[in-house]
């Protein structure tokens, strides 16, 4: 290093070019759905599925001797369709900050290496708002629902609101039976009003039970089974199974160790998200301590019923920094995008469960 490069060096304010985070943000969902299986699908206008929606047991006749046999047939085929959706954020340099960070040569220094630092920030940033996505309602007071012909990702609810159209199937309680209109598409078994989501209830470890028994006869499979709530309604489970199993350790220091973060209850995973909380609701469009709040929510879901589909050329990938000078009119500054194309899709509500107005 040249002596002038270094007294230039000594005469700028001390710079740790290390980033402390003064905020973060949890995404424990959205690992599970990109984790546990990415479906990706370079073409094709809508992600779609014929689903059979009834057995044939209608036509199954008991007979006797010299009776005339029965005969029919029964279409019990549905076809469920969703559009895909798609999302991007910019990752902007402007002139300034390239300058200010250029310093990076065999005898100089960088403050911070904007390009890599932006990008981070991006990802990140599609990641929280996937995460406000997953979550979001029909009855926020956002304008922002997703809905199967908007341009918005759906999510969670938009799965298991009762009554509301998903998949392009019109979903309407009446009766609670198979001659209700997507009476085989709605959530919990079809058999819940959107009154009764949304009736007050305490949560608890009996409470749950009651919930997820009468659904066991319709899951395809019950390996994958995972209960989602925030910090309030966790912190209540968590205390009635401490109390119930009271598990801890005495060290020789006797320092008593006591505690558990993750609960199992009848080979459902029950999951704490941080984001189910008051502080986010107005960001959801939602009132606290109200119908809907999240910190209200109860999700239980088979995660074998869901799909998050993502489009290889649109997996969160970078583009490449384009100098936008080169442009006419444009301005000084270098742009890349990060860019998402895909759904999250829920082929088989009818075992997946939401109340929207449990309280510890």
């Amino acid at each position: 290093m040249s002596f002038h490069q270094d007294l230039d060096n000594l005469t700028r304010d001390f710079h740790d070019n290390t980033w402390e985070v003064e905020y973060m943000h949890k995404n424990p969902v959205t690992a599970l759905m990109l984790e546990r299986k990415t479906l990706q699908f370079k073409g094709g206008k809508k992600y779609t599925r014929e689903a059979d929606v009834d057995t044939h047991e209608d036509l199954v006749q008991d007979y006797n001797v010299n009776q005339q046999l029965s005969h029919g047939v029964k279409d019990t085929t549905e076809e469920i369709k969703f559009q895909r959706k798609k999302f991007q954020c910019p990752v902007q340099i402007d002139i300034d900050e390239e300058l200010e960070n250029a310093r990076q040569t065999k005898d100089g220094t960088q403050l911070h290496n904007m390009a890599k630092f932006r990008t981070r920030k991006a990802n990140e940033a599609v990641r929280v708002h996937m995460r406000k996505l997953l979550y979001r309602s029909a009855n926020s007071s956002l304008a922002t629902q997703a809905t199967d012909s908007n341009k918005y990702m759906q999510g969670l609810n938009s799965a298991l609101e009762v009554d509301t159209t998903y998949g392009e199937v019109t979903r309407t309680y009446s009766a609670g039976t198979k001659a209700d209109t997507g009476f085989w598409f709605q959530p919990m078994g079809g058999t819940i009003t959107q009154a009764v989501q949304a009736t007050a209830v305490a949560i608890g470890i009996a409470q749950m039970r009651t919930w997820f028994e009468p659904l066991e006869d319709i899951e395809s499979d019950n390996t994958d089974l995972i209960t989602i709530l925030g910090g309030v309604l966790w912190l209540s489970l968590q205390a009635e199974a401490e109390a119930r199993s009271m598990a801890y350790k005495i060290e020789a220091n006797r320092t008593a160790r006591q505690g558990f973060t993750e609960m199992i209850l009848d080979s459902r995973r029950i999951i704490k998200d941080p984001f189910l909380k008051a502080a986010n609701n107005t960001i959801m469009g939602e009132t606290s301590d109200a119908i809907g709040a999240l910190e209200r929510r109860v999700y239980g879901l088979n995660l074998r019923d869901w799909d998050m589909f993502i489009d290889p050329s649109r997996d969160f990938k970078l583009t490449e920094f384009f100098d936008q000078k080169k442009i006419a009119g444009g301005s000084d500054m270098t742009l890349a995008r990060v860019l998402f194309a895909g759904n999250l899709v829920c082929w088989h509500p009818g075992p997946n469960l939401y109340y929207e107005n449990v309280t510890a």
